[in-house]
C-alpha cells in the first residue's frame, strides 16, 4: 500500500475506535456486504454513507477498504491451508495498493475506485502468476464451442436468444439504441445435429444457421464449464513469450494446488479484445498476437473500457494527446466516427498450446 494511504488507514482506525456511530456503520457494512459474501455476487458502485463522507472527507472510500482488509487474516489462512507461499500472497494482494495509487494519480488523493474488484484477492479466489491474474470461474454459456478433431477446427455457435445487429455485433454496443435490422439467434440440439448461428473469430454472429453433425463435431464448451478467467495487470510486461510462460506457470500451479478444478482453458473480458485494434496496430503487435489467441464472441462493449486503459477515466477526447502510436490510432478512429468496443474471448486447451493457435481457417 502506498505510504500515504497507509497513514490514512491508521487514522481511520483511530476514528472508528473513538466514534460509536462510525463504528456502527463500519460493523454493519462489514457484516451485510463483506462477511455475508454479498460483494462476491454483484458489481455495483460503492455507496458512501453521508456521515462517513462528513468525518473522513474525500478519502471516504478508504473507510470501506479498511473494512475489506479485515479479511486479510482469513485470506492468509486460506493460503496457508493450501500450502501457498507468502510470496504469492504478497504478489497477488499488492494489486489492491496498485489501484489505490492509480486513483491518486488520477484525482490527487488516495481512493479505491473499483471496490467491487478486490474481493477476488481477499477471498483467495484469484492469484497473480507471472504477468497475469487467474481465477477459476464457470462459463456463462452465451456461446457454445464445438471441435472437429479430424479437421482440427474450433467453431463457436451463439446460444439461444442473443439479440444481434445485422452485421453480427451485439445490440447495445457503444450504448446505442437497438437497430431495426437485427436478428435474434436460435440454438437447437437434435439427435443428430447441433444447429445454431456461427460466430466468426473476431466475434460476429452470422445471420444464417449451420448444422453440425454430432458424428463429426464434439461439444467442448457449454454453460458452467470451468475456465480460468484471466486479467492483465497494468504493470505487466506485455510480450507473448512472457505471457506464454505465464500460462504454463498457471497450468502447473492449478495442477499442484487445485487438482480438483478441471478447467478447459481461459476466458477474458478485456479492452485488449477490442477487435478494431487489428486495424490500428501492425500484425507484429503483441496486443494483436495476444488477441488472436482468443476466439472472440458478441459482447455489448463500449469505447470507455479501452479508453480508460489507453488514456484514463478522466481524460476527455478534446484533451487527449496522441503521444503514442496506439493513442494516435484510437483518436483517429473516433474522429472518423467509427465504433470501438471491447469483447469477450475464450481460449481452449483442446486447440493446442497457448501462443500457437489460429482460428482463421
Amino acid at each position: 500500500m502506498p505510504e500515504g494511504a497507509t497513514e490514512i488507514l491508521v487514522d481511520i482506525t483511530d476514528k472508528i475506535n473513538q466514534d460509536p456511530r462510525l463504528f456502527e456503520i463500519y460493523r454493519d457494512f462489514y457484516k451485510s456486504y463483506i462477511d455475508s459474501g454479498y460483494w462476491t455476487t454483484i458489481w455495483e458502485p460503492l455507496t458512501i454513507h453521508p456521515y462517513v463522507r462528513e468525518v473522513i472527507g474525500k478519502e471516504a472510500s478508504l473507510f470501506y477498504l479498511h473494512a475489506a482488509l479485515q479479511r486479510l487474516p482469513l485470506t492468509e489462512q486460506k493460503y496457508s491451508e493450501k500450502g501457498l507461499s507468502q510470496e504469492l500472497f504478497v504478489e497477488t494482494l499488492k494489486d489492491i495498493g496498485v489501484w489505490v495509487q492509480h486513483a491518486y494519480q488520477l484525482v490527487g488523493y488516495y481512493a479505491i475506485g473499483n471496490f467491487g474488484w478486490i474481493w477476488r484477492h481477499l477471498e483467495a479466489k484469484m492469484f497473480r502468476l507471472g504477468g497475469m491474474q487467474f481465477m477459476a470461474t464457470p462459463f456463462s454459456g452465451v456461446v457454445k464451442g464445438f471441435y472437429n478433431f479430424k479437421e482440427d477446427v474450433l467453431l463457436l455457435l451463439c446460444g439461444d436468444g442473443l439479440e444481434l445487429r445485422a452485421n453480427g455485433d451485439m445490440q447495445g454496443v457503444c450504448n446505442k439504441e437497438k437497430t431495426t435490422d437485427g436478428f435474434v439467434t436460435e440454438y437447437l440440439e437434435t439427435e443428430d445435429y447441433y444447429i445454431g448461428h456461427p460466430v466468426t473469430s473476431i466475434g460476429k454472429g452470422l445471420n444464417t444457421q449451420v448444422k453440425l453433425e454430432k458424428t463429426k463435431w464434439t461439444k467442448v464448451l457449454d454453460k458452467d464449464d470451468i475456465l480460468l478467467e484471466v486479467h492483465i495487470p497494468r504493470d505487466t510486461k506485455f510480450d507473448m513469450d512472457s505471457l506464454q510462460d505465464t500460462y504454463k506457470q498457471a497450468k502447473a500451479f492449478y495442477a499442484a494446488y487445485f487438482p480438483e478444478i478441471e478447467y478447459k482453458g481461459m476466458v477474458s473480458h478485456s479492452w485488449l479484445f477490442t477487435p478494431q485494434l487489428r486495424e490500428m496496430l501492425p500484425s507484429s503487435s503483441n496486443i494483436v498476437k495476444f488477441q488472436k489467441q482468443f476466439y472472440l464472441y458478441p459482447t455489448a462493449g463500449s469505447e470507455r473500457f479501452l479508453w480508460n486503459f489507453v488514456f484514463n477515466e478522466l481524460t476527455e477526447i478534446k484533451d487527449a494527446k496522441p503521444d503514442t502510436l496506439l493513442r494516435k490510432q484510437v483518436l483517429r478512429y473516433l474522429e472518423e466516427g467509427k465504433e470501438i468496443f471491447d469483447m469477450n474471448g475464450v481460449f481452449l486447451d483442446i486447440c493446442g498450446d497457448f501462443g500457437t493457435v489460429t482460428y482463421e481457417r
